[in-house]
């Protein structure tokens, strides 16, 4: 199993265990959540332009979800349901978040 974050689920961002290709399904309750989440569907790698213009229409859709922009491996997609509404939501899995958050950090000078 891989760790992904699916963006814009329901209006959140929320970690998931998948595998590449293959149907799942994740729960998160109210009590987590702040609202239940059902997702389904499936997480699929797709090239470059097909996963930009799913995170434009996220952007569009939510404009907090602009820092998202900055996500720099660009490849997976989510097909499937989130409270039974049909979506295609953007991907990153956790090992490219992790590499992301890392160098974003690094690049912070500290001044005293």
């Amino acid at each position: 199993m891989t760790k992904f974050m699916v963006y814009n689920a329901a209006g959140l961002t929320l970690p998931v265990e998948a595998e590449l290709g293959l149907p799942f399904n994740f729960e998160c309750s109210e009590t987590e959540c702040g609202k239940t989440v059902r997702i389904e569907g499936r997480i699929l790698e797709v090239e470059e332009e097909e996963f930009n213009r799913s995170l434009r229409n996220v952007i569009a859709e939510d404009p907090s979800f602009r820092v998202i922009d900055a996500i720099s491996v660009r490849k997976y997609l989510f097909f499937g349901k989130v409270n039974g509404r049909e979506v295609t939501l953007p991907v990153e899995s956790m090992e490219d978040f992790a590499k992301r958050f890392i160098d974003a950090t690094d690049s912070i000078i500290v001044l005293r």
